[in-house]
Protein backbone atom coordinates (compact mmCIF):
# COMPACT_ATOMS: atom_id res chain seq x y z
CA UNK A 1 0.00 0.00 0.00
CA UNK A 2 1.33 3.42 -0.88
CA UNK A 3 0.47 6.77 0.62
CA UNK A 4 1.69 10.12 1.80
CA UNK A 5 4.08 10.24 4.76
CA UNK A 6 2.41 9.81 8.12
CA UNK A 7 2.33 12.98 10.26
CA UNK A 8 4.62 12.34 13.25
CA UNK A 9 4.10 13.80 16.68
CA UNK A 10 7.81 14.59 16.77
CA UNK A 11 10.17 15.24 13.91
CA UNK A 12 12.03 12.15 12.70
CA UNK A 13 13.11 10.61 9.43
CA UNK A 14 13.00 7.09 8.03
CA UNK A 15 15.52 5.67 5.57
CA UNK A 16 16.77 2.31 4.29
CA UNK A 17 19.86 0.92 5.95
CA UNK A 18 23.29 1.56 4.44
CA UNK A 19 26.50 -0.52 4.54
CA UNK A 20 27.77 1.74 7.31
CA UNK A 21 24.73 0.94 9.49
CA UNK A 22 25.80 -2.47 10.75
CA UNK A 23 26.20 -1.25 14.32
CA UNK A 24 22.93 0.68 14.19
CA UNK A 25 21.00 -2.42 13.20
CA UNK A 26 22.32 -4.59 15.99
CA UNK A 27 22.65 -2.09 18.82
CA UNK A 28 18.95 -1.92 19.70
CA UNK A 29 18.02 -3.99 22.72
CA UNK A 30 14.57 -5.53 22.95
CA UNK A 31 13.02 -4.79 26.34
CA UNK A 32 9.39 -5.62 25.55
CA UNK A 33 7.90 -9.12 26.04
CA UNK A 34 7.67 -9.97 22.33
CA UNK A 35 9.97 -12.07 20.15
CA UNK A 36 13.17 -10.29 19.18
CA UNK A 37 15.78 -10.71 16.44
CA UNK A 38 18.96 -10.63 18.51
CA UNK A 39 22.29 -9.41 17.20
CA UNK A 40 23.84 -12.88 16.73
CA UNK A 41 20.88 -14.11 14.69
CA UNK A 42 20.78 -10.91 12.68
CA UNK A 43 24.46 -11.10 11.78
CA UNK A 44 24.19 -14.78 10.84
CA UNK A 45 21.18 -14.28 8.60
CA UNK A 46 22.52 -11.10 7.05
CA UNK A 47 25.35 -13.32 5.84
CA UNK A 48 22.92 -15.82 4.29
CA UNK A 49 20.76 -13.12 2.68
CA UNK A 50 17.63 -13.83 4.72
CA UNK A 51 17.96 -10.33 6.18
CA UNK A 52 19.41 -7.61 3.97
CA UNK A 53 20.35 -3.95 4.23
CA UNK A 54 17.88 -3.07 1.47
CA UNK A 55 15.13 -4.79 3.47
CA UNK A 56 16.01 -2.97 6.71
CA UNK A 57 14.72 0.46 7.70
CA UNK A 58 15.94 2.91 10.32
CA UNK A 59 14.12 5.79 12.02
CA UNK A 60 16.25 8.67 13.29
CA UNK A 61 15.72 11.80 15.32
CA UNK A 62 18.51 14.35 15.78
CA UNK A 63 21.09 11.86 14.53
CA UNK A 64 20.00 9.16 16.98
CA UNK A 65 18.42 5.83 16.03
CA UNK A 66 14.92 5.60 17.50
CA UNK A 67 13.54 2.62 15.60
CA UNK A 68 14.24 -0.17 13.12
CA UNK A 69 12.27 -2.58 10.96
CA UNK A 70 13.78 -5.89 9.84
CA UNK A 71 12.17 -7.80 7.00
CA UNK A 72 12.93 -11.47 6.34
CA UNK A 73 12.90 -13.34 3.04
CA UNK A 74 14.25 -16.44 1.37
CA UNK A 75 17.89 -16.42 0.36
CA UNK A 76 16.99 -16.50 -3.35
CA UNK A 77 14.04 -14.10 -3.16
CA UNK A 78 13.81 -10.74 -4.87
CA UNK A 79 11.62 -9.28 -2.13
CA UNK A 80 10.97 -10.13 1.52
CA UNK A 81 8.03 -12.10 2.88
CA UNK A 82 7.59 -10.95 6.47
CA UNK A 83 8.36 -8.08 8.80
CA UNK A 84 10.00 -9.97 11.67
CA UNK A 85 11.07 -7.24 14.06
CA UNK A 86 9.65 -3.76 14.64
CA UNK A 87 11.52 -1.96 17.41
CA UNK A 88 11.39 1.54 18.86
CA UNK A 89 13.77 2.97 21.43
CA UNK A 90 11.04 4.35 23.67
CA UNK A 91 7.94 2.12 23.67
CA UNK A 92 6.23 4.54 26.08
CA UNK A 93 6.32 7.62 23.81
CA UNK A 94 3.78 7.10 20.98
CA UNK A 95 5.71 4.18 19.43
CA UNK A 96 2.95 3.64 16.85
CA UNK A 97 4.03 6.83 15.03
CA UNK A 98 7.57 5.64 14.44
CA UNK A 99 6.38 2.09 13.82
CA UNK A 100 3.82 3.14 11.22
CA UNK A 101 6.38 5.21 9.33
CA UNK A 102 8.80 2.27 9.27
CA UNK A 103 6.06 -0.09 8.04
CA UNK A 104 4.89 2.35 5.38
CA UNK A 105 8.44 2.89 4.09
CA UNK A 106 8.95 -0.84 3.60
CA UNK A 107 5.62 -1.54 1.93
CA UNK A 108 6.05 1.40 -0.43
CA UNK A 109 9.57 0.35 -1.34
CA UNK A 110 8.89 -3.34 -2.01
CA UNK A 111 6.11 -2.62 -4.47
CA UNK A 112 3.62 -5.12 -5.96
CA UNK A 113 3.99 -8.84 -5.41
CA UNK A 114 2.78 -11.57 -3.05
CA UNK A 115 1.05 -10.26 0.05
CA UNK A 116 3.42 -9.39 2.90
CA UNK A 117 2.95 -10.14 6.60
CA UNK A 118 4.08 -8.67 9.90
CA UNK A 119 4.43 -11.29 12.64
CA UNK A 120 4.52 -10.54 16.36
CA UNK A 121 5.23 -13.53 18.62
CA UNK A 122 4.25 -13.40 22.28
CA UNK A 123 3.81 -15.77 25.21
CA UNK A 124 0.62 -17.78 25.45
CA UNK A 125 -0.57 -15.82 28.50
CA UNK A 126 0.14 -12.41 26.98
CA UNK A 127 -3.36 -10.93 27.69
CA UNK A 128 -2.61 -11.11 31.41
CA UNK A 129 0.66 -9.16 31.09
CA UNK A 130 0.10 -5.38 30.76
CA UNK A 131 3.53 -4.88 29.16
CA UNK A 132 2.79 -7.53 26.53
CA UNK A 133 -0.64 -6.05 25.86
CA UNK A 134 0.96 -2.64 25.30
CA UNK A 135 3.62 -4.12 23.01
CA UNK A 136 1.02 -5.97 20.93
CA UNK A 137 -1.43 -3.06 20.72
CA UNK A 138 1.01 -0.36 19.60
CA UNK A 139 2.33 -2.67 16.91
CA UNK A 140 -1.22 -3.34 15.80
CA UNK A 141 -1.90 0.41 15.51
CA UNK A 142 1.37 0.85 13.63
CA UNK A 143 0.52 -2.02 11.29
CA UNK A 144 -2.88 -0.59 10.41
CA UNK A 145 -1.62 2.98 9.98
CA UNK A 146 1.36 1.76 7.95
CA UNK A 147 -0.62 -0.27 5.43
CA UNK A 148 -1.54 -3.69 6.81
CA UNK A 149 -5.26 -4.36 6.67
CA UNK A 150 -6.11 -7.58 8.52
CA UNK A 151 -5.05 -8.85 11.96
CA UNK A 152 -5.41 -12.46 13.11
CA UNK A 153 -4.34 -14.16 16.33
CA UNK A 154 -2.86 -17.59 15.74
CA UNK A 155 -1.80 -20.24 18.21
CA UNK A 156 1.56 -21.86 17.46
CA UNK A 157 2.23 -25.53 18.18
CA UNK A 158 5.37 -27.67 18.16
CA UNK A 159 6.44 -31.28 18.62
CA UNK A 160 9.71 -33.21 18.28
CA UNK A 161 10.66 -36.68 17.16
CA UNK A 162 10.89 -37.73 20.81
CA UNK A 163 7.14 -37.19 21.25
CA UNK A 164 4.82 -40.17 20.60
CA UNK A 165 3.70 -40.24 16.98
CA UNK A 166 0.01 -40.42 16.10
CA UNK A 167 -1.20 -43.57 14.38
CA UNK A 168 -1.00 -43.49 10.60
CA UNK A 169 -4.24 -43.56 8.64
CA UNK A 170 -5.64 -46.97 7.66
CA UNK A 171 -8.45 -45.56 5.51
CA UNK A 172 -6.65 -43.05 3.29
CA UNK A 173 -4.03 -43.34 0.57
CA UNK A 174 -1.66 -40.52 -0.31
CA UNK A 175 -0.17 -39.69 -3.70
CA UNK A 176 1.52 -36.70 -5.38
CA UNK A 177 -0.28 -34.49 -7.90
CA UNK A 178 0.40 -31.63 -10.31
CA UNK A 179 0.12 -27.94 -9.45
CA UNK A 180 -3.23 -27.53 -11.20
CA UNK A 181 -4.73 -30.26 -9.00
CA UNK A 182 -3.64 -28.44 -5.87
CA UNK A 183 -4.94 -25.15 -7.28
CA UNK A 184 -8.39 -26.71 -7.63
CA UNK A 185 -8.14 -28.21 -4.15
CA UNK A 186 -7.43 -24.82 -2.59
CA UNK A 187 -10.69 -23.60 -4.10
CA UNK A 188 -12.67 -26.68 -3.01
CA UNK A 189 -11.65 -26.57 0.66
CA UNK A 190 -12.32 -22.83 0.96
CA UNK A 191 -16.06 -23.50 1.34
CA UNK A 192 -16.87 -23.40 5.05
CA UNK A 193 -13.28 -22.59 6.05
CA UNK A 194 -12.60 -21.17 9.52
CA UNK A 195 -9.32 -19.58 8.39
CA UNK A 196 -9.46 -15.77 8.59
CA UNK A 197 -7.16 -15.19 5.59
CA UNK A 198 -9.22 -17.53 3.40
CA UNK A 199 -12.52 -15.94 4.35
CA UNK A 200 -11.19 -12.44 3.78
CA UNK A 201 -9.66 -13.11 0.38
CA UNK A 202 -12.66 -15.03 -0.95
CA UNK A 203 -14.91 -12.15 0.08
CA UNK A 204 -12.69 -9.59 -1.63
CA UNK A 205 -11.36 -11.37 -4.72
CA UNK A 206 -13.15 -14.70 -5.16
CA UNK A 207 -12.21 -18.38 -5.15
CA UNK A 208 -10.03 -18.34 -8.27
CA UNK A 209 -7.85 -15.55 -6.92
CA UNK A 210 -7.56 -17.31 -3.57
CA UNK A 211 -6.53 -20.59 -5.18
CA UNK A 212 -3.90 -18.95 -7.37
CA UNK A 213 -2.53 -16.90 -4.46
CA UNK A 214 -2.35 -19.95 -2.17
CA UNK A 215 -0.57 -22.04 -4.78
CA UNK A 216 1.98 -19.30 -5.47
CA UNK A 217 2.59 -18.75 -1.75
CA UNK A 218 3.13 -22.38 -0.79
CA UNK A 219 5.34 -23.00 -3.80
CA UNK A 220 7.51 -20.13 -2.55
CA UNK A 221 8.17 -21.76 0.84
CA UNK A 222 11.25 -23.84 1.64
CA UNK A 223 10.72 -27.58 1.58
CA UNK A 224 10.21 -30.52 -0.75
CA UNK A 225 7.50 -29.98 -3.37
CA UNK A 226 7.32 -33.77 -3.85
CA UNK A 227 5.99 -34.08 -0.29
CA UNK A 228 2.68 -32.48 -1.30
CA UNK A 229 0.04 -35.24 -1.34
CA UNK A 230 -3.60 -35.78 -2.28
CA UNK A 231 -5.56 -38.05 0.10
CA UNK A 232 -8.11 -40.49 -1.32
CA UNK A 233 -10.37 -43.30 -0.14
CA UNK A 234 -10.17 -46.82 -1.51
CA UNK A 235 -12.94 -46.03 -4.02
CA UNK A 236 -10.77 -43.22 -5.43
CA UNK A 237 -12.80 -40.30 -4.08
CA UNK A 238 -10.73 -37.35 -2.90
CA UNK A 239 -10.88 -36.50 0.78
CA UNK A 240 -8.30 -33.72 1.04
CA UNK A 241 -4.64 -32.85 0.77
CA UNK A 242 -1.51 -32.07 2.75
CA UNK A 243 1.32 -29.58 2.16
CA UNK A 244 4.28 -30.25 4.46
CA UNK A 245 6.93 -27.54 3.98
CA UNK A 246 9.38 -25.61 6.15
CA UNK A 247 9.71 -22.29 7.90
CA UNK A 248 13.12 -20.67 7.96
CA UNK A 249 14.08 -22.92 10.88
CA UNK A 250 11.74 -25.91 11.27
CA UNK A 251 9.60 -28.42 9.43
CA UNK A 252 6.08 -27.04 9.15
CA UNK A 253 2.47 -28.18 9.01
CA UNK A 254 1.86 -25.57 6.37
CA UNK A 255 -1.55 -26.56 5.00
CA UNK A 256 -4.05 -29.37 5.19
CA UNK A 257 -7.60 -29.37 3.91
CA UNK A 258 -10.64 -31.63 3.86
CA UNK A 259 -13.21 -31.16 1.08
CA UNK A 260 -16.66 -30.14 2.37
CA UNK A 261 -18.43 -33.44 1.55
CA UNK A 262 -16.02 -35.38 3.79
CA UNK A 263 -15.94 -33.11 6.80
CA UNK A 264 -17.16 -34.24 10.20
CA UNK A 265 -15.58 -37.68 9.87
CA UNK A 266 -12.28 -37.01 11.61
CA UNK A 267 -10.13 -36.92 8.47
CA UNK A 268 -8.23 -33.93 9.80
CA UNK A 269 -6.52 -36.34 12.21
CA UNK A 270 -5.53 -38.68 9.36
CA UNK A 271 -4.06 -35.82 7.34
CA UNK A 272 -2.16 -34.32 10.26
CA UNK A 273 -0.79 -37.71 11.31
CA UNK A 274 0.53 -38.31 7.80
CA UNK A 275 2.31 -34.96 7.79
CA UNK A 276 3.94 -35.78 11.14
CA UNK A 277 5.25 -39.08 9.77
CA UNK A 278 6.44 -37.51 6.52
CA UNK A 279 8.49 -34.90 8.34
CA UNK A 280 10.00 -37.19 10.96
CA UNK A 281 10.81 -39.88 8.39
CA UNK A 282 12.66 -37.22 6.42
CA UNK A 283 14.88 -36.62 9.44
CA UNK A 284 13.16 -33.52 10.79
CA UNK A 285 13.56 -33.24 14.56
CA UNK A 286 11.07 -30.44 15.24
CA UNK A 287 7.73 -29.73 13.56
CA UNK A 288 5.74 -26.53 14.02
CA UNK A 289 2.28 -25.43 12.98
CA UNK A 290 -0.30 -22.74 13.63
CA UNK A 291 -4.07 -22.46 13.83
CA UNK A 292 -6.28 -19.42 14.09
CA UNK A 293 -7.51 -18.83 17.63
CA UNK A 294 -11.07 -19.21 16.30
CA UNK A 295 -10.34 -22.58 14.66
CA UNK A 296 -11.06 -24.86 17.63
CA UNK A 297 -11.17 -28.11 15.58
CA UNK A 298 -7.67 -27.56 14.19
CA UNK A 299 -6.28 -26.65 17.60
CA UNK A 300 -7.77 -29.84 19.01
CA UNK A 301 -6.23 -31.86 16.16
CA UNK A 302 -2.77 -30.51 16.96
CA UNK A 303 -3.15 -31.52 20.60
CA UNK A 304 -4.31 -35.01 19.65
CA UNK A 305 -1.28 -35.42 17.35
CA UNK A 306 1.16 -34.78 20.19
CA UNK A 307 1.78 -31.06 19.67
CA UNK A 308 1.96 -28.59 22.53
CA UNK A 309 1.29 -24.86 22.46
CA UNK A 310 4.55 -22.94 22.09
CA UNK A 311 3.50 -19.32 21.62
CA UNK A 312 0.90 -16.99 20.16
CA UNK A 313 1.52 -15.20 16.88
CA UNK A 314 -0.27 -11.97 15.99
CA UNK A 315 -0.29 -11.82 12.19
CA UNK A 316 -0.90 -8.59 10.29
CA UNK A 317 -1.62 -9.05 6.58
CA UNK A 318 -2.07 -6.80 3.59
Amino acid sequence: MTGTPLPPRGSFSVRPARPSDDALLVEGVGVEPVAWVASAQLREEMATGNYRLEWSWIAERDGRTIGRALWWGREDAGRPATLDCLWVADPADHPEDVGAALVRAGLDSFGPGPALEFNVDVDVDWPSDPAAVHAVRWRERAARAGGFRLTTERVSFARTDTDPRPGRSLRLSFAPAADDVFRSMFARVAAGSLDAHTLDMVAREGLDALAEDDLHFYLSLPGDRDAWQIATLRDGSTVGFIIPTRTAYDASISYLGVVPEHRGKGYVHDLLAEMVHVHHENGQHRIVGTADRANAPMRAAFTRAGFTVSRVRIVHEQ
